[in-house]
């Protein structure tokens, strides 16, 4: 009896209940959902084209002219370019080939190499369409409006320059000179009954007169003697008004009495 186990120690007991290691404690509680409605869609990545954005261009002796130079002949050893755009300011290259092949193939040797200590990364850009048998220049004017533009455009072939004549030493034109030749021809020895000019103190205000007046000599002008006189004949029929009549007064009203105005 005092060798056997008491039947109250015993891990088989009957009596004595059985409970498990690891007791699930959550199992009360309602089960933890994750919202995901909230996370953007995956990026897709750029589809290939031919033109490539090469980025983080950080240190701007890139952008000198001998290491842009130098940086295009090694592209161009790879695969020929068709436009080149370097932007310092947005520290980047933009760079377009002939086909998308061509701008794969350059990614895949260009992108993460160092330049002058920057790592650079380089992705596809929008696609460089291909005018290559567009022409883009602005076209010239109409032939017939060449010469309205400024600076005026290169002369005609052909054309042979000559120097001008001096300048005009004649008082007149040509046509004007030989109008008043004919003029002097048919009236040589006519003499205008000219009345004389009256003095200008004479009278405050010119009056109209029907006689002829003369209004320009040559000669009391220094001109030569051969020019033509000028002068003004009235022919109307009105009658002579004269200028000097007086006019009528207006009126004023007198002011009041100062009695009346109190």
């Amino acid at each position: 009896m005092a060798g056997s186990p008491s039947p109250t120690a015993s891990p088989a007991s009957p009596s004595s209940p059985t409970r498990p290691l690891f007791e699930r404690r959550g199992s009360s509680r309602s089960s933890l959902t994750l919202d995901l409605s909230s996370i953007p869609p995956l990026t897709q990545p750029t589809p290939p084209t031919n033109t490539l954005l090469i980025t983080n261009l950080d240190d701007l002796d890139i952008f000198r002219p001998d290491n842009l130079q130098t940086i295009r002949e090694l592209i161009e050893a790879t695969a020929p370019i068709y436009t080149w755009s370097p932007l310092k300011s947005f520290r980047r290259i933009v760079v377009s080939f002939l086909d998308e092949q061509a701008a794969i193939k350059v990614r895949s040797i260009w992108d993460g190499e160092a330049i002058m200590g920057e790592v650079c990364r380089v992705y596809f850009g929008q696609h460089t369409p291909l005018d290559l048998a567009k022409n883009n220049h602005l076209p010239l004017p109409d032939a017939g409006k060449l010469f309205f533009i400024s600076p005026p455009p290169s002369p005609p072939h052909g054309w042979e320059m000559r120097l001008e004549d001096a300048p005009n030493k004649l008082v007149h034109a040509d046509d004007l000179a030989e109008a008043l030749s004919k003029l002097h021809k048919h009236h040589g020895n006519y003499v205008a009954d000219i009345s004389p000019v009256s003095p200008t103190d004479a009278v405050p205000f010119p009056t109209r007169s029907r006689s002829s007046t003369l209004i320009y000599q040559p000669q009391e002008h220094g001109g030569s003697p051969h020019l033509p006189a000028i002068s003004v004949d009235d022919m109307t029929d009105e009658p002579i008004v004269s200028l000097t009549s007086e006019k009528p007064i207006m009126a004023h009203t007198s002011r009041p009495p100062v009695e009346l105005m109190e």
